[in-house]
This record gives C-alpha cells, structure tokens and sequence, in this order.
C-alpha cells in the first residue's frame, strides 16, 4: 500500500468535520450513502464516515496487525452481510498463522495510553507516516463491491506485507544500515535484469504484433468487393453480372514448419534453418468467406427466397458461397519468440537442442543469416506538433495506424496577408486549405463568442482577439455569408472539386471520415480545433514552449512490431489486388469459380518479407512506395556483448546531408533512458544511439480501463463541456486525445498513480500533470522509453526489513516490489514531475540535511545511466568521455571471446575464439546485475607502464615471448567457405545451352586434389594451403574442371568440419570450414577497458624483461606517454585496484561514480604490503642492474581484437595485373598489389627517397616502353618493312629519328585513346 501525499494536518481536519456530521446522519441517511455510486473525491470522502468500526479494521490492516474473528465479522458487516459464516471462518483460518490474534481493544491498548475518540489518521501521526495509504473510502469501496470469500481474502493478501507494530517502531527508532540498503539495490536490480532482460523489447513487440497486431492488419482489410469488367461480350443472357465479396476473419499462426517432398510436415528448428539456408518462418492461415452474387432492382426481381434485400432497393441474389482456412503465407519468426521452439527452454535443454548457451534470441533467420531490426525513432504522431520554422504551425494526426493514417492529417497555420502586420489563421485537411473561421462553422457553431470561447481561455486576452477579428475580416472577404453552415459545406465542397485530383467524397462525409476521424460529433471536433489554434496561438505569443523533435517525450521507437506492420500493409495491398484480378477473370466468364486456393497468392507476402529482411530496404513511415534503409541489419557475432548491444541500438532516420540542427547532440530526456556516450563515430554520430542498460520500451496497453476509472472519478465527458467553462478545470487526454476536464487535477494525478501502484492500471501507463497549461496527458501507447526508480517518502526508500525478507523469498520479486509501491515504472514526462536522488547515498546524506530538495524517487544505480558496454568498464567516470567511445562501441565488438557454445551447428563465414578466456578481478553493478560472464573477452595480464628501448613508442605494446608461448591471448580463427551446385533432381525446366555441375573429385593431374574424397569434399583434419582444391565440382564432360573452389592467396587451414545439404528448393551446396591457430604476433591489435589500443611492437623473451623483487615478469609493456595523451587515468586505477584485489583474494568493486576512491586503494595497497601508489622497484633483465625509477605495475584486463597482421599483411614483387591498364590488380586475395595514393608519394619526396618512389610506382606497377619520332614528336609504330620489323614513323615517313624510351603503359594508354578520338599528342625527348 502506497502512503498519501496531502498534507497530514489537514487531512486530518478535514476527515475530523466529515466525522462530526457523520455522527449527525441517521441509519436511513447511511444507508443512502452506502448504495450510493462513488463517483469522484467527494463520494469517497463521504464513504471515510460509515462508522468507527471500519476505522478499527483500516488501522489493524495500515499496521499489519492481526485482526481476531470479531474484526473479521465487522469486515462481514459492512459488506452488506453477503458473507456467510463459513466464509468468515474460512478465512480466520487463512489469516490465523499470519496475524496475531488481537483486535481493535488490543489496538487501544498498545498505543500508551491515545485518547480513545482516536481514529486511523491519528496512528498515521504517531507512526509518522510510514503507514500505507489505504484509507477508510478504499476499503468501503472494495468490501462493498466485493463481498464474498476470496474479496475478504485479497483484503488480507494486500496487507500482509504491510508493516507490523514492531516493524513501524523499528522505522521510527531506527532505519536500514548502510550495507543493506546497497545489498537491497543490488537485489532489486537483478529482479529487474531477472525479469525483463536485456532484449525484451524485442521479443515482446513481436509477440504482441503476432498475438494482436497481426489481426489488425487483417481486420483493416475486412472485406472488399469485386467488381466485373463490364466487358459486353461478357454479359450473362439475363442482363446481369455476376459480383464477389471477400471478408478476411480470424488470422491463425503456426509453430515454424516445412513439408517434404512426401508432403510430410516437420518441425523446422532454429539450428537446421541455419544449416540449410532456410528461412526460420510460420505458415500463417485466415478465415476468408467468398460469396458470389447478382445485383437488381427490387422492381425487376421477383420475391426470391435466396435473394436479400438491401438498402435502396436492391436485392443481392447470392449465388455461390464458400468459407475456408487459407494460407496467405509465411511470416518470418524471431528466434526465443512465443512461436518459436526455443521458448521456455531451459539452458539444459538449450544444450540438449544443440542451441548455443548465450543465445539471447531477438532476431530472424533468413536464407540462414541472422537479421535484426534496428530501433527507428519516429516523430509521436499521437500529439499537437507546433512549430515556428519555417511557418507558424500545428499539425495532429488521428492514431490510426498505418500509412494511410497521414491522409487524415489536419494542420492549422498562422498565414501573412497584404499587410505584413496582420495575420490570420487557416486549417488544411484532406488536401484543401480554408480559413479556419469557416471550418468552425461548417462544424455546426452558432457565434463569433462560441468559436472565441473554444479558442481563448480568457475573453480579455487582447493579443489572440485581435487575431481572430483579423481571421474573421478574411473569411468574411472568402466568402459573403459564412455563417450559414450550408453555405461553408457547399464552399468546402466547391474547393473539394477544384483539385487537381477531385475528391468523391462530399464535404460532410469529409468532415466525418478525415477531419478527427476519431473523435465523434461535429461540437468536439470543433473543441478539439479550438485547442489546436489555441496552442498555435500560445507558442507563437511566448506562452507555451515550441515542441522539441530531438525530445524523447515527443518520439517514439519503431520496433519489430510496427516495422512488419508497416510493410504488412503494403504486402496485403499487393495481394488483395492480385486476388481480385484473379477472382474478376473468373466472373466476367462463362465457367465456375475455382476453390479460393486458386486465387490466393501466398508468394507475395513469403517473398516479399524475405525480400525485405535479406536487402534491407524497408518501406517509408510516411511516403508510399518508397524504401528506407538502415532498419535491417545483420547480426555480428564476435562476442556476445556485440550481439546484445546491437539488438538495443536505436536509429534516427534523416538525410545526412538535410540540417539537422541539435539532433546529434544529447539531450536532457536521454538522463537514464539513452546512453549519453555511446555512438558511432562518423556520419552516424549522434544518430545511432544506445540504450541505457535500465532502459524499458512501452508495449500498447488498453485505454478502456484508463477511460473507466476517469468515469468513476466523475470527470466531465468532452461532450458535456460548454465552450464557456473550459478555464477552470483542466484537460484530460489519452494518447493526444482529449477525452474531458476535471475540477481537481492535483487528487486525479495522486488517484491514477496509487492505482498504478496498486497494479490496477498498466505499470507502463504515463501519467503526466502539466500544471502550467493545465493538463493532465495520460500515455499507454507503444515505444515510449521508460526506466525504474524507487520510490521515496520522507527522504527514504518504501521497505522495510520485513518486506526485504519477503521479497528474496518471492519467485517473482521484481513484480513483489511494483505491486507493493517500492519501485515504479516511470516515462519521460511523468519523470519531468519528480526530484530524483542519484542513489541511496545521496538520500543517507538528505535525510539529515534541509538543504537537500524533497526527494521523490531514487535511482537503482548511478551506472545504469550508461549502455551495456559502457556500464562493463572499470572506473570509466575518470575517463575521457571519448575513450569510454572507443571501448564501448569500437573495442568491446571487436574483441576476441567464446562467442558461441555450438560451434558445431553453425557454420559462420568468420568467427574467431580465445582458447583462454578470463573474467576481470573487479566487477561493475551492471556486471554483478546481469551475471553473464560471457561478456568479458580478454584475459588479465600483468602490465608495466615503462619504456622498453623504444620499441613500444607511441601507442606499441612490448609482448612477453614467454608468456605467449604459455597460451597468452591465442586464438582460433574459423573461416567458412559455401559451394552451390547447379544440379536439380527434380528439375523439369532444363534447358540445351545449361551445364549440369555436382560435387565430385575432378579427374586432372594440373590441379591439386590429393585432400579431396570422391565425393569432391575434402576429409576432417586435412591441412590445406594457397593453391589447394578446397570443393570439387565436375561436369558432364572430363575437361569441366573450372568449376571446382580453389584457395586463394593467404587462405590457408586444417578442415574443422565439413557439411553438405540442401534447402527447402532442393538446391544442394556444400560447407568447408578451416581452422587456424593464431598466437600473437608483431602487428596485432590489443587494448584495455579504457580505450588504450595499441599493437605489438616487439615480442622480448622473458630474460631480457624487467623484473621485481617478488620475481614478478610483466607480460605486456606499455609506453608511460600513452596516460597524458589519451586521459585514462581510469586504467591506472584498475591496475593499482587488481593488484590489491589479487593480493587480498576479494572481488573489488569497481563501478562507474561507485564508492571506490583513491584513497580506498591506496590503503588496500599499503595492507597488503605494496607501496601505496602501486610502484615497485624493478631490475633490468639483460643487465640484473636496478631500474633508476620505480614502475608502475598491476594486472589489467587486456583485449585481442580480431585485428590481425597476417588478415592484413599485402605484400608483392610481381604478380596479376588488370588486362587493360596493366596495373596491379587490388585484391588482396588476388596476389595484388598494395595502394600508394599521392599522400604516400608526398612523404616518399619529403624523404627524398625517389629511387624507391620510382621502383614503386613504375617498375614495379606498370612499366612498358614504346617508339617516340624525334622530328616530328609524334609516337612511332612498330610494323614489318621490307622483310623487317621496326619501328617507323607514319608522319615522317623514316625510321631515322626514333628513340625508345621507358613510359608507364597507362601514358601509352592514355595517348592512344585520345589519338582515337581526333586529339594528337606530342612528345619531346632528350638523350641521356
């Protein structure tokens, strides 16, 4: 139970008075109050007044006091004796081990002597306030709608966890140490890890699409009718033609499944999907009915009995009608997903499945590669969007989803006129633009002082009247008479007319369909375009604030849902008008209908989302048949922290060349919902955002229990509000839209959020109460961005010792502390309400402090602002925020980790793997939180900060030759080869000019084939080198041996594993992967948590390395120069802190803005007998001589990355050149040659080494020679003359004068083309 928020004196008071004319009510005057309805802060009020008996039970269950059998039968009582005895003694025996057996006197008694006219408010003041706030109305409303057993019993299951006598004594006297509110923190965020996750917001906005947005789609479908050709060749004798209706009902999704040849239907599991490049995907099946049918009029049609009147005369005579389940394709299924096989698998069945341990899920399968959809921040549509660039506007679009939600737009705008100083207002929809004056009336107003009533709040405001008279000169200039409602529909419908593309519809449908399309009735449409002006004119006059696109509270995130709804859409529309075409061939002819199979085109929507998973393009959130990329990417599995944090990356759509003005920035909304540092460096700074490690997205949730509860509290409907009594109470919308007023906002707001406490409104509801425009917006729709927070009172977290005990024994503990108010979920608006503390800390400090402001929430960590990756660094508060960057976005995706448990039911194209993975010495809370190991990859290596002879100059490491050969960061890289064949079964469309190819071992002595088995597929272990035949493939005639996949340059492995299947096509290919041992070597890329990378710069045996005294040889070497550069002082700590740690054998914390200081680990170093500032005195290895300084030496928990020397290593004298330019060729797998750009020639000059300039770019590139006429400068050709052949100059006619001279054979090149085209060039030469 959650405690009031009034203050506690008046409350009193007031409940005092209600008393004192309670007591004044007759029996028959209670008995009214009783059945009366509740409606509002006022029957509530008058239901605290029933009697003091109920007041005895509310203070024994606000206490969690037990209550004897008595008490009980007074529950009874007031409960319109609808209990039985049975039920009373039923539920004394429920309660009898849970509550001591004391009543109301036992109360009296235990309260040191209390007056005894004392009632529930009074034990508040004595307990100060750390009862709950179930007061005396809320019991009688539940006990007297819910009377019977198990009513009683919830009363009793709500107020079991309530704190006892002893209990609220011990919060008064004394409060939870230090240690167990931390360990309290700590527990409840993993509650909430254990609870939601870290993908959730994934796999819940796919299952619900499945479970409801699917539906939808189908639903706006509904039923469409197919009309004839009309073709007159075609008319049946008796004058009439046949028609059809399709109606779509229920939708019906399967378990993902495939057919075999047979025909028989299997189970298709993630893991053979992967292996047959399938697509892991559900066969989904709708309820269609089909009748066809005659229309004619009633005069011409006699009574038939199959024929069914309808309006205006006309009779359908139903002619064939047929129902049935149809498949209309497959949808693609994310993987751990509810229709998924691996839902609800334990890890142990995970393994037996042959599925990898650390698969989270939250992506798709398609043609065996794992997709994700990327988070898409859209603008909310579901709001009043004003802006001032470049025009003065307010636009609102109707929350009907789908593309075609934008034709229903509506968008009113402040418009200049002749005279620059007056403006006026206009409103567009349905492709028209009118002045808004004319939309008022045309909505059914009466007056000038209704419609300045629905726009202006107060009749005095000069500055917004002089600007509707303007707008009323303009409409009066528009049209003469526009106040006759007839006359402004007809203008409406003459403007309608005069487009380019007239509109059908009428302008009263107009009005009804695509003007507010849902809100009902003409008067609240035209209150609701009241308020829309009424914004426009506030922002423009200074009053209200333009809204922010960058804000969050104004986006919302495009997930798996909404993006496969979005291309659903438009797929359903491809295949509704391929269906009609085909049932409409079918009626205009002179034979039956086939069965409704025959004209069902499942391929559309099957293809058409592979199509759309596999290139990434997408379809546009606004504009129709345009494609979006950067929604679709592929899943990389370097490591499992690389996978997880791809799946919670959000995009924001734009053009990178458009302005974009702050959206790169971070904004205020991101505090604990957006990761503030973690983002991609280039095009996509600031773009491509993460989300923070306790960041939630909303699911939709239903309005209808939102609207009710308003309607108990007796808001005023929006059909019952005057257009004259809109300034006192405030606005109520629901997802943007208004819905009514209420006279006390401040007791509404407190009402919606204890019940959202209490788990009577949806715990992602967002309630907001602007109190400066004097609005209450309640949000539950889907993709807000929301996190947890304690809640707190009197500067303390909601729990007691008592409810700690209960929640570690819950097996829900998460959902135990939402329902008990000791943690909610909160938005960004509702946040913008609340005074947050930056951890329990800062509240120990505030609870003894006036200067602290008035706390109502607290943060689970001060860490959980941070992303996943970045929430794993060590000390990265003391960092440079663009260190933190590099680890968090660059380093920790590329390092080397066990990135799976299956290795053997995938078959990646590369992947690589530590042969020794190691977690840290120091642990995060986000670490602790999540407890997945799997996220660290590296290995904790002793580190010495000290110059090596130079060979670790800049950013270089000095590696340890030793320590190396000792396992040190070796790896296996895998890299899979694929072969497809050409070779069908089954195939019946052979054609003459096609070359059959199968896998088989090529019968040839110039290729290497020695590895291969006869069935062309290398044997397990089979070392394999550049140049080796990797697949045979041979065709029909013994000389078909170019088909066979050969290694190239640099490829080279032993075969791990070799696979040959086929897909559901029946197409066969075949899969070789190599292995390779990998140890460190010079050029390989390493880095710590804090962004220092740096490559191997030289490897020292360990007799040469520095040692201590302890005999201790540092395994890397870094260069001092590396800290003042790069400003990661982080890593000094974590190495001074692992040296304590490893020393004293206990985990330490070290947790971005954690507890740690400095002076913490000087102090751990000093008692473990280290010098306090982690130095030691170290000796030369080559001399035995001490080291004139002290080193700097710890473990550090170091990285390898996948960036490798041998995978980058190009290097050639000779080799292939392109055919044409005679250059060589680029590819590094090609034998080609390595790029030297003009920068690299500008320092090759500055070295003034030009002999190795010239070798590099012309002996070695393109040399070639060729015949220069000295007379004439023109070049000479090389022809056979008089029996010899020379060179001879066309132009001179001799062969005197020619000199040969060396020139790149693109010169030559470039001389011929030109001369081609008409144009000669000269040379002039001298000799040397």
């Amino acid at each position: 139970m959650s405690q009031t928020n009034v203050d506690e004196m008046d409350y009193t008071d007031e409940i005092e008075n209600c008393r004192t004319d309670a007591d004044r009510m007759s029996n028959a005057q209670e008995t009214e109050y009783r059945e009366r309805n509740i409606h509002g802060r006022n029957n509530a009020e008058e239901i605290e007044v029933f009697t003091e008996k109920i007041d005895a039970i509310d203070i024994s269950e606000e206490t969690e006091s037990s209550a004897s059998k008595d008490d009980v039968v007074f529950i009874v009582e007031e409960t319109d004796n609808s209990a039985t005895k049975r039920d009373v003694a039923d539920f004394a025996e429920e309660t009898e081990d849970s509550m001591a057996n004391w009543s109301a006197v036992d109360i009296l008694e235990e309260t040191d002597n209390h007056p005894m006219k004392w009632d529930a408010v009074e034990v508040a003041e004595e307990t100060e306030d750390h009862a709950s706030n179930m007061d005396i109305g809320g019991i009688a409303m539940e006990t007297e709608e819910c009377p019977s057993k198990m009513d009683v019993v919830g009363i009793a299951e709500e107020t079991e966890d309530c704190a006892t006598d002893e209990d609220l004594m011990e919060e008064i006297e004394g409060k939870l140490s230090e240690k167990e509110l931390h360990n309290f923190c700590r527990d409840a965020s993993k509650a909430f890890f254990s609870e939601w996750g870290l993908i959730s917001h994934q796999l819940n906005s796919f299952d619900d699409f499945m479970s409801n947005g699917l539906q939808k789609v189908v639903d706006d479908i509904g039923k469409f009718v197919v009309e004839p050709d009309y073709n007159p060749q075609k008319r049946k004798p008796d004058g009439l033609w046949n028609r059809a209706s399709i109606s779509l009902g229920k939708v019906t999704v399967e378990k993902p499944s495939y057919c075999t040849k047979e025909g028989k239907k299997l189970q298709l599991k993630p893991t053979e999907a992967r292996l047959r490049n399938m697509t892991y995907s559900a066969p989904v099946y709708v309820e269609m009915t089909m009748k066809v049918y005659t229309q004619q009029n009633t005069k011409d049609d006699g009574k038939s009995k199959s024929s069914v009147p309808m309006k205006g005369g006309v009779n359908l005579k139903v002619l064939h009608e047929e129902s049935s389940n149809v498949l209309i394709g497959r949808i693609p299924v994310m993987v751990k997903s509810r229709l998924c096989h691996l839902y609800g698998l334990t890890r142990k069945d995970l393994l037996k499945e042959g599925d990898c341990y650390f698969d989270v899920g939250g992506y798709f399968i398609i043609k065996g590669h794992e997709k994700i959809f990327i988070a898409q921040e859209e603008r909310c549509p579901k709001r009043i969007w004003v802006s001032s660039t470049p025009n003065w506007i307010a636009t609102y679009t109707s929350s009907k989803s789908g593309v075609s939600r934008f034709k229903n737009k509506v968008t009113v705008k402040l418009s200049e006129t002749s005279n620059p100083r007056r403006k006026v207002l206009l409103v567009s929809f349905f492709s028209i633009t009118i002045p808004v004056v004319l939309m008022f009336y045309a909505l059914g107003l009466s007056s000038d002082r209704e419609m300045i009533g629905m726009i202006c709040n107060d009749m005095d405001d000069c500055e917004m009247m002089e600007l509707l008279l303007s707008s009323l000169n303009q409409a009066e200039v528009e049209l003469k008479g526009f106040r006759c409602r007839n006359k402004t529909l007809e203008y409406i419908d003459k403007q309608m007319k005069s487009l380019k593309y007239p509109k059908k519809e009428t302008a009263e449908a107009a009005l009804d369909a695509n003007f507010f399309p849902t809100i009902v009735g003409h008067k609240q449409k035209a209150m609701f375009l009241g308020y829309m002006v009424n914004c426009l004119l506030s922002c423009y006059f200074g009053r209200r604030q333009v809204d922010n696109k960058d804000d969050f509270r104004n986006k919302r995130l495009d997930l798996a849902g909404q993006l496969l709804g979005r291309e659903l859409e438009i797929l359903f529309r491809q295949f509704r008008t391929r269906m009609t075409k085909g049932i409409q061939r079918e009626l205009s002819g002179r034979w039956d209908l086939k069965p409704m199979d025959c004209y069902v085109d499942a391929s559309i929507i099957t293809n058409g989302l592979v199509r759309s998973l596999s290139t990434g393009n997408w379809s546009h959130p606004i504009k129709y048949n345009v494609k979006c990329t950067g929604v679709v990417a592929s899943l990389k599995l370097t490591n499992p922290l690389q996978t997880v944090t791809e799946m919670r990356k959000m995009r924001l759509q734009v053009q990178y060349s458009a302005k974009l003005g702050d959206a790169r920035y971070p904004n205020p909304s991101y505090w604990g919902r957006v990761c503030f540092i973690s983002t991609p460096d280039g095009e996509n700074c600031g773009l491509v955002k993460n989300l923070a490690v306790t960041g939630l997205v909303s699911l939709h949730s239903a309005e209808e229990p939102i609207l009710d509860i308003l309607n108990e509290c007796g808001i005023t409907k929006l059909d019952q509000i005057s257009s004259f009594n809109l300034k006192g109470a405030a606005n109520i919308f629901i997802n943007g839209e208004w819905v009514g007023a209420y006279d006390d906002p401040d007791f509404l707001v407190e009402k919606l959020r204890d019940l959202r406490r209490k788990q009577r409104i949806h715990p992602h509801v967002e309630i907001k109460r602007d109190k400066k425009q004097n609005e209450i917006r309640i949000f539950s729709d889907a993709g807000r961005i929301l996190r947890p927070l304690f809640i707190v009172r009197d500067q303390r977290l909601c729990i007691s010792q008592k409810q700690i005990e209960n929640f570690k024994k819950r097996g829900n503990p998460f959902k135990y502390l939402m329902e008990r108010g000791i943690i909610e979920i909160l938005g960004v608006e509702e946040e913008e309400d609340t005074k947050i503390a930056c951890g329990v800390d800062i509240l120990r400090m505030a609870e003894n402090n006036r200067s602290y402001p008035s706390f109502t929430h607290c943060e689970l960590d001060p860490s959980f602002l941070l992303s996943l990756s970045a929430g794993f660094i060590p000390f990265s508060n003391h960092n440079l925020a663009t260190r933190t960057l590099y680890q968090s976005e660059k380093h920790s995706k590329q390092a080397i980790g066990h990135y799976s448990t299956n290795p053997r039911a995938r078959c990646d194209t590369s992947a690589h793997q530590l042969f020794y993975p190691q977690k840290p010495l120091f642990k995060t809370m986000s670490s602790e939180c999540l407890n997945k190991m799997q996220f660290f990859n590296g290995q904790n290596a002793i580190v010495a900060v000290n110059v090596h002879y130079g060979y670790n100059q800049e950013d270089s490491l000095v590696a340890n030759h030793a320590s190396i050969d000792r396992g040190l960061f070796r790896s296996m890289h895998f890299h899979t080869f694929i072969s497809e064949t050409d070779h069908h079964d089954n195939d019946s469309k052979k054609s003459s000019f096609r070359v059959e190819v199968d896998f088989g071992k090529p019968q040839t002595g110039n290729l290497k084939v020695d590895k291969l088995d006869d069935d062309g597929l290398p044997f397990i272990g089979a070392s394999l080198v550049s140049g080796d035949i990797l697949i045979g493939k041979v065709g029909p005639q013994p000389s078909d041996v170019n088909f066979s996949l050969k290694l190239k340059h640099t490829e080279k492995g032993r075969v791990d594993q070799v696979i040959m299947s086929a897909n559901d096509d029946d197409k066969k290919f075949a899969r070789v992967c190599l292995r390779e041992v990998r140890s460190p070597s010079l050029g390989d890329k390493f880095s710590s948590m804090h962004g220092q990378k740096g490559v191997v710069g030289f490897i020292e045996e360990q007799e040469n390395m520095p040692f201590t005294q302890e005999g201790i040889v540092p395994d890397l070497i870094i260069n001092p120069h590396a800290f003042p550069s790069r400003q990661t002082p982080g890593q000094l700590f974590e190495c001074a802190f692992g040296k304590a740690i490893a020393s004293s054998g206990v985990v330490g914390d070290a947790t971005p803005y954690g507890p740690v200081t400095l002076q913490y680990i000087t102090e751990q170093l000093h008692r473990c007998g280290y010098q306090q500032w982690g130095k030691e005195q170290m000796y030369n290895g080559r001399t035995g001589c001490k080291l004139q300084s002290k080193i700097f030496i710890g473990p550090t928990y170091y990285q390898r990355l996948i960036h490798m020397a041998e995978d980058k290593m190009k290097y050639r004298n000779h080799g292939p050149v392109h055919p044409l330019t005679r250059q060589p060729v680029a590819d590094r797998k090609r034998h080609g040659g390595v790029k030297f750009g003009e920068m690299e020639r500008d320092c090759m000059l500055a070295h003034g080494a030009t002999a190795n300039l010239l070798e590099r770019l012309f002996f070695l590139s393109d040399f070639s020679t060729m015949h220069v006429c000295r007379e004439c400068r023109n070049m000479a050709t090389v022809i056979l003359r008089d029996g010899v052949r020379g060179p001879y100059c066309p132009f001179c006619k001799t062969a005197k004068h020619i000199v040969k001279v060396n020139v790149p054979y693109a010169c030559k090149l470039l001389y011929q083309e030109l001369f081609s085209m008409g144009i000669c060039l000269r040379f002039s030469t001298e000799l040397c």
